[in-house]
This record gives C-alpha cells, structure tokens and sequence, in this order.
C-alpha cells in the first residue's frame, strides 16, 4: 500500500474510533490531540466487513452518527440524574410546604372543635346523675360525635395524600423541565433516572434491602454522567453535604 494511502486510512480509522469512544462534540478536539487535520466533510464512510453483505455505511444524520434509517441505527449521547434527592429538596421547598402547613393548620381547628363538643358532652355527663334523663340523650351525642371525628380523620388522610400526589406531579415536572435545559446545553439526547451505587440502603429490613438492590439499574459509570448537581443548581435546590 503506497504510503500516502496509508497514511489516509490510518487517519480515517483514528477519526472514527475517536467519534466512537467521545461523541461527535469532541472529534476536532480529538484530531488536534493527535495532530491530526481533522477529515471531510464525507457524505459517509463505508466499513467493508470479511464478505460483501457484512458492511456498515455510517452518515451523518440531524448532527447524530447513524448507520441505517431507522432512529434505532444512530448514536445517542445519554447521561443520568437521581431524582429521588431532587423531588425530596422540590418538596421541602417553601411553596410546597407552605401549602401543606396551611392544610394541616385548618384541618387541626377543624378537628379542635369537634374534641371541644366531645369534651364538653364528657363533662355534662359527669355532672349528671345516673338516673337523669338527659343522659341517654348526651351518650348518643357523644358516639355521634366520636363518629364524625373518626369519619374527619379518615377524610384528612385524603386530603393530605390528594395534596402531596399533586405536589409530587408538580415536582416531577419542574424536574423534567429543568432535566431539559441542562440536557439541551450540554447536547444530550437521553437521559435516565437512576439510583448512586454508594447511596446508603436506609433500612435494617431484608425485603426492602432487595428492593433497592433491584431499584438501582446501574452498577458501574463514569461520573462525568451523573447530571444531578447540574439540574439541582438549575433547579435551586441544595444536594446533601453541599
């Protein structure tokens, strides 16, 4: 092989390996590295495999290296954030808790002046006679009105899971929002949520010890994947230890 054409071809499958290994971002980076020039513009690059059917032609399609038609035969970048911690600080925020102590704050007044007539049934009754025919009128006061605290407790229950399911709703979508400006400005096309291997269990139980074994999909990455203190500063929200 005459020495240029090598030199050609050696260039080519550097260029390619380094697109390969660190994304289409960095290939100029990467040839300059090497000082090599960087090659093109080609309309694509064909593999020739050990037979005429065993071939690869990669092109360029919407900045994404692709090797068919499919959305399935191109390269995507993707990176990863743990959301448990960033909808965990969106709950915590001051809006998010200000409404809820606001529930809470009404549904105790709301439950005080039902214990008050309760209380003051109780008294009357300890103050009445055995015999006094008010009292079979008071006790049945009195179970109507423990019957409305337990139906009262039962409805506050709701209330507050209502509450926290639309509060958690609209987390979730201030974290996808913000997922999308980082992935946008950092060119990331996936992104996944995931769980820190080194993240403490939390819990002494066998059952749920398994359970976060199988929530954690990933068992090895490079930390230049992990977007999550970028989206918690876009979001405002403090990381643990920071």
């Amino acid at each position: 092989m005459p020495i240029k054409l090598f030199r050609t071809a050696t260039i080519a499958l550097l260029a390619l390996i380094a697109m390969l290994l660190i994304g289409r971002h960095e290939l100029h980076a990467a040839a300059a590295f090497l000082g090599l020039e960087p090659l093109g513009p080609a309309s694509s690059l064909v593999l020739q495999g050990d037979s005429e059917t065993n071939r690869v032609e990669l092109t360029a399609v919407d900045n994404h290296l692709a090797w068919g038609k499919e959305a399935s035969h191109r390269a995507w970048s993707e990176a990863y954030v743990a959301i448990g911690v960033l909808l965990d600080g969106l709950m915590r925020s001051d809006s998010f808790s200000e409404d809820r102590r606001q529930l809470a704050e009404g549904m105790q007044g709301e439950e005080r002046a039902i214990i008050e007539k309760i209380e003051d049934i109780k008294a009357r009754m300890d103050d009445a006679e055995p015999d006094d025919p008010e009292m079979p009128v008071l006790a049945e006061e009195g179970r109507r009105l423990l019957q409305l605290r337990q139906q009262f407790i039962q409805g506050a229950q709701l209330r507050q899971s209502e509450l926290t399911a639309t509060q958690l709703e609209a987390a979730y979508r201030e974290l996808i929002e913000a997922v999308k400006v980082v992935a946008e400005r950092r060119s990331i096309d996936i992104v996944h949520r995931f769980i820190p291997t080194d993240e403490p269990f939390g819990t002494t139980n066998a059952a749920d010890a398994l359970i976060q074994i199988r929530l954690r999909n990933l068992l090895l990455y490079p930390d230049a994947l992990d977007l999550t203190s970028e989206v918690a500063d876009d979001l405002g929200v403090d990381m643990p230890g920071g």
